[in-house]
């Protein structure tokens, strides 16, 4: 499969909300927010006032949590 491109660059990856990040992930949206809250990845507020997330980032702070932190 082909990464999506932008003028031959690769494309940002896209912002989810946290519900949808947690749906992906198959976790519950509380656990997400409580983690967002308290720093464990890092949260985008755009106009809307909504976070998002990245959800790689989110993958990498779970694995860093299961592997005992970096």
């Amino acid at each position: 499969m082909h990464e999506p491109t932008i003028f031959g660059r690769p494309a940002a990856e896209p912002l989810l909300t946290i519900d949808r990040a947690a749906t992906q992930l198959g976790l519950p949206t509380w656990k997400l927010r409580r983690a967002a809250k308290a720093g464990i990845f890092p949260t985008y507020k755009l106009a809307n006032s909504r976070r998002l997330v990245r959800l790689s980032e989110v993958v990498a702070a779970i694995n860093a949590t299961r592997e005992g932190g970096e």
